[in-house]
């Protein structure tokens, strides 16, 4: 019941509403799986007594009254009666379990839609701080597990134990010592059972979780990486990884789906001993045969039914088990989504207010940065100012503060200390704004296993891209002629994270995409270091272009590649010096 209360917290008021509507709807799909059995009863009974109409007048009565005058007739009457009742019982609970499993898998659907959405906008240090291996498993598995391996469980679990409980009632009608007997075996037996293999269930469920999202991380590295993979020779490190983790994760899963299944071999050995010990033991008191045959078949009947609840009782409270530890991982995270509008069609992040103007400076004022958990500053009183249409470059050694500067001006990391204003106004509070009026290249460019155009556009569906903007990008680029070598034009594939493509043509696709956007502010993040002389030479030029146009902040390890620059700022160790020409 604690665990139950646990998931339900989770839930909206009215999801709340309607788990409530579902514990109601199982609790007349057990009752009516009860009567289900017990509607055999009497005809059990009935078969044994031919002169049943001859000893219950009234009945007979009745009976005729609808043409049942003779015991087959009656006999033939019940069993249609009894066909009509389970094909009823059994659309009851087809409609039961559709409504379970469309509630699972609708909030399955929505769960990882909305854990989705709160990754794309926890803020850029969340993501420094996070494996995103872990995050990947989250999304994927997160709502599979917490809805399917585990709600639709509660559920079913909670049917079978007011099933069983109903049965166990009709049992107490017919023979209530028996009753007794069955209760405290087949209770005794379950509880056993589940504290038996419980610390077993909860070591192989934290190796399960913790191995899934190591062996997707592997899977990650030695695929995202495959060309330096190959050209080093470190297929089999690759492969050793993924198959230790994945060894480890399935090893996991083996032991659990052999202690899922023991308990129904175990419940079926004892229970069938049960039921013959009884035998024996009636015959031994003296009970003839035909006296206990209807005793014998109301308990083969509940038993019947009993002990598949039973085994789904311990499997089902197993598998709720086993799932846990990546429920109790994702609790906090649920009950942050609790709050949010549920069955969203369209998930929007955040408004997209128009760029914010910008027509005079860029002021950097007292501006400090500590990375949480460092007792050190990565940047400390910091002060320049950037004139609009201003070429600005930003030198320094690595880990003098550059890289952590660009990263703020971006709207990335929040300042510790000081501000960033935009003509008078604090970018802080008008991040979205400030964000659409920047474009970003940074050292190595993200591209997508799709066409230029997609990639130059990227985050645009393909029918919201504007060509002609495209294009316009692409000449801006420098790379309008090798596009319009290929047969399909922008329409050309470019691989899986550019591999159809060299270094200075990813990069120019980086120029393109970041033009495509008509920024008013161009950041390069060392977009040019990586490149062979010549290439970042014809690149540079390209960028030098657009001087007077747009304001553009480089960061370069080489001066020479800032060499046309209006001024330079100096970083070092968190501190900046101004060089003018």
């Amino acid at each position: 019941m604690k665990l139950f209360l646990k998931i339900f917290s989770i839930f909206t008021p009215k999801e709340q509403r309607y788990c409530a509507f579902l514990v109601a709807v199982m609790m007349i799909g057990a009752v009516l799986e009860a009567v289900g059995i017990g509607a055999i009863l009497p005809l059990i009974s009935l078969m044994g007594q031919p002169d049943f109409l001859v000893r219950y007048t009234e009945i007979a009565g009745y009976a005729a009254k609808i043409g049942i005058t003779t015991h087959t007739q009656l006999i033939i009457g019940l069993s249609l009666l009894l066909i009509l009742l389970y094909i009823l019982k059994n659309l009851y609970l087809a409609w039961q379990l559709r409504l379970q499993i469309n509630f699972s898998i609708t909030n399955q659907i929505q769960f990882s839609k909305e854990l989705m959405a709160s990754y794309l906008s926890k803020p850029y240090l969340f993501h420094l701080n996070h494996n995103t291996a872990t995050l990947l498993r989250n999304v994927n598995q997160g709502g599979l597990y917490v809805f399917s391996c585990i709600l639709v469980p509660v559920f079913q679990l909670l049917t079978e134990i007011i099933t069983a409980l109903i049965i166990w009632l009709m049992l107490v009608f017919a023979d209530p010592f028996t009753a007794i007997i069955v209760a405290g075996v087949m209770g005794g037996m379950i509880y056993a059972l589940l504290r038996s293999f419980r610390s077993k269930i909860d070591e192989t469920a934290q190796i399960q979780n913790t191995y899934a999202a190591f062996y997707i991380q592997a899977v990650n590295q030695g695929l995202g990486a495959v060309k330096e993979t190959k050209v080093m020779r470190k297929e089999q490190f690759f492969l050793q990884e993924f198959t230790q983790n994945y060894e480890n994760y399935g090893l996991a899963n083996g032991q659990f789906m052999f202690l899922n299944q023991l308990p129904r071999m175990i419940i079926e050995t004892l229970i069938v001993c049960a039921l013959l010990l009884l035998i024996v033991e009636k015959v031994a008191l003296g009970s003839s045969p035909m006296e206990i045959v209807p005793l014998l078949g109301v308990l083969a009947l509940a038993a019947f039914r009993l002990m598949p609840s039973a085994n789904r009782i311990v499997t089902l409270s197993n598998g709720i088990k086993f799932h846990m530890p990546l429920f109790d991982e994702l609790y906090r995270e649920l009950m942050a989504l609790k709050s949010r509008k549920y069955h969203c069609r369209n998930l929007k992040l955040v408004d997209t207010p128009p760029p914010l103007p910008f027509t005079n400076t860029i002021c950097v004022e007292h501006l400090g940065f500590r990375y949480p958990g460092i007792s050190e500053d990565v940047l400390a009183d910091v002060n320049f100012s950037i004139p609009k249409g201003s070429f600005v470059g930003i030198l320094g050694p690595s880990g003098a503060g550059k890289t952590t500067f660009v990263d703020i001006l971006l709207g990335l990391f929040v300042p510790t200390r000081g501000t960033i204003t935009v003509d008078g106004i604090d970018i802080r509070h008008e991040l979205r704004a400030w964000q659409a009026n920047i474009a970003y290249v940074p050292q190595s460019i993200y591209l997508t296993d799709a066409t230029i155009r997609e990639n130059v556009a990227l985050g645009e569906s393909s029918d919201e891209i504007d060509d002609a903007r495209v294009h316009q990008a692409l000449a801006m680029a420098e790379l309008d002629e090798f596009v319009n070598m290929q047969e399909q034009g922008i329409n050309t594939m470019v691989g899986e994270r550019g591999v159809k493509l060299s270094g200075g043509q990813r990069q120019r696709i980086g120029i393109a995409r970041a033009l495509y956007q008509q920024p008013e502010v161009l950041i390069l993040d060392e977009a040019t270091s990586a490149l062979d002389t010549e290439t970042e030479k014809s690149i540079t030029d390209t960028i030098l272009k657009f001087k007077g146009q747009i304001t553009i902040v480089a960061i370069a390890h080489r001066v020479s590649t800032l060499g046309a620059c209006d001024f330079r700022v100096r970083f070092d160790r968190g501190h900046v010096e101004v060089l003018l020409d």
